[in-house]
């Protein structure tokens, strides 16, 4: 048996684009003999209208589908405003448990580097993890509860590690470069539109709203040319 995952963005009312697809999708199951869990499937509305009407819920085989307000997608706690304190309060739940182990080696007068290794290796890993798809959008009293834990495990391990500004910093710009060398991503014909014919540097995407301009791609363009020297 199979849950799918059904994620529903508002868009002037229009459901076909997301119900047909729903449908194939329970067609195709059926005609390949796959039995859909409908009730661990969850849908979530992403709709910034400022009148709305109560969504009608998918139907799966005769059964509606549980809306949700938010998602654990791939690890990351999606929700349906597009911001990131739910998956903040669970990245940082799970760092904390970890904390606790940290200070229990430490306890047992485990050196330095074995310390600062499985920090990077335990800690490190949860609190980091997809930070290029939200460390842009977070919001500061966020960003400053995630780098107090890192201040924590600092003190613990006995050596400076960075914050999370700094890993968004890196980890962001790396992406973007990787985009940009490798021509089968999705995103290297939308990055290369965007170089600028006088320098290196790339041309910001036009952003209308602040959560576009706090997406990914804004955000990495941004990191990028700061790292640039100005010509």
């Amino acid at each position: 048996m199979s849950s799918p995952e059904v994620l529903r963005c508002g868009e002037n009312g229009q459901e076909d684009e997301y119900r047909d697809p729903v449908e194939s999708l329970v067609r195709w199951s059926r005609e390949n003999l796959l039995q859909l869990n409908v009730t661990k499937t969850k849908e979530m509305v992403v709709d910034f209208r400022k009148s709305k009407s109560p969504p009608s819920p998918v139907c799966i085989s005769g059964k509606d589908v549980e809306i949700v307000p938010s998602y654990r997608f791939l690890g990351v706690q999606l929700d349906n405003k597009l911001e990131w304190s739910t998956n903040t309060d669970a990245v940082y739940k799970k760092a904390m448990s970890r904390l606790y182990f940290l200070r229990r080696l430490r306890s047992f007068s485990v050196c330095s580097r074995m310390l600062h290794m499985f920090y990077q290796s335990v800690m490190a890993s949860t609190i980091f993890s997809a930070v290029v798809c939200w460390g842009a959008g977070i919001k500061a009293k966020d960003a400053n509860r995630l780098n107090k834990l890192i201040k924590k495990a600092e003190s613990v391990v006995g050596c400076r590690l960075d914050n999370l500004d700094e890993v968004v910093r890196d980890r962001m710009v790396l992406k973007l470069q990787t985009i940009m060398d490798s021509r089968s991503h999705p995103l290297h014909n939308t990055v290369d539109n965007l170089r600028s014919s006088f320098s290196s540097r790339l041309l910001q995407p036009r952003c209308s709203k602040e959560r576009d301009r706090k997406s990914f791609l804004p955000s990495a363009i941004k990191l990028y040319n700061s790292s640039k020297p100005s010509q």
